[in-house]
């Protein structure tokens, strides 16, 4: 934008001695005006981050085929998760007047992980053990749309949303008081969405800098564990005088 206002000036001056020459008279002379830097959000960019994240979510443990089956309840548990994240953003802006709009896509590490424990009921009413549950968001990026306007010249307030994708870790176990686990875990590359806003702030020529809120939608993922029993029991079975005894999965 410098460019076009000094060669702005220049045209300017040239016009004027061009007009002197052809009345022939002398024109008072005039000081140009001094340059003023504009900012200006279009052309591309790229950039570092660091945050931190919070998330949210449901386990919820279903005894197949039925709670029937086991004696025990059908339970969920509401997990917490949080962590430290950073990565690298690409992106390419347009303004047009105070609006801008653009492309950006982003790649993060992320270190957020959490855990939760819940009782486990028995049909009957009683507490039998307990069900724990366990979730990591190993990475995740995004590609997203932003639609901003500019406060001031040097301010950007804009929103943004589009397409995210990551790295989720999950895992379950039930721990009955009986010492019989249902240990299940997946771990897959989920895609899912992404919406947020934030403000950014032009505060030198060609630099920076953003505070941003995104929320992440990863979707759900689901495991079967099957029993494994803490200490095989023991089967016996008579016949004649000969007792047998063996060791054999319940």
């Amino acid at each position: 934008m410098k460019k076009i206002i000094l060669a702005t000036v220049l045209a300017g001056l040239s016009s004027t001695a061009a007009l002197a020459a052809d009345l022939g008279a002398r024109t008072p002379y005039t000081k140009a005006p001094a340059m003023v830097a504009v900012s200006n959000w279009s052309g591309f960019y790229i950039g570092g981050n660091v945050g931190y994240g919070w998330g949210a979510g449901t386990t919820d443990f279903t005894f197949l085929p039925s709670e029937v089956d086991f004696g025990d309840r059908n339970a969920s548990s509401n997990l917490k998760s949080d962590g430290l994240m950073g990565g690298v953003q690409i992106g390419y802006n347009w303004q047009v007047g105070s609006i801008v709009t653009g492309v950006e896509a982003d790649i993060q590490g992320s270190g957020m992980k959490g855990s939760s424990q819940a009782p486990l009921i028995s049909v009957a009413g009683s507490v039998r053990g307990t069900l724990i549950s366990d979730e990591k968001l190993s990475w995740f990026g995004t590609v997203r749309g932003r639609l901003g306007v500019t406060a001031t010249p040097a301010l950007l307030l804009y929103a943004t949303g589009g397409l995210a994708y990551g790295q989720t870790d999950n895992s379950a176990d039930v721990n009955p008081n009986n010492g019989n686990r249902f240990p299940a875990s997946i771990s897959q590359t989920k895609v899912g969405w992404t919406a947020g806003a934030g403000a950014e702030w032009m505060f030198a020529n060609q630099w920076s800098a953003k505070l941003e809120y995104l929320y992440l939608d990863l979707g759900k993922a689901s495991a079967i564990g099957a029993q494994i029993p803490a200490a095989p029991p023991s089967v016996s079975a008579t016949t004649g005088r000969r007792r047998t005894t063996s060791s054999a999965p319940g």
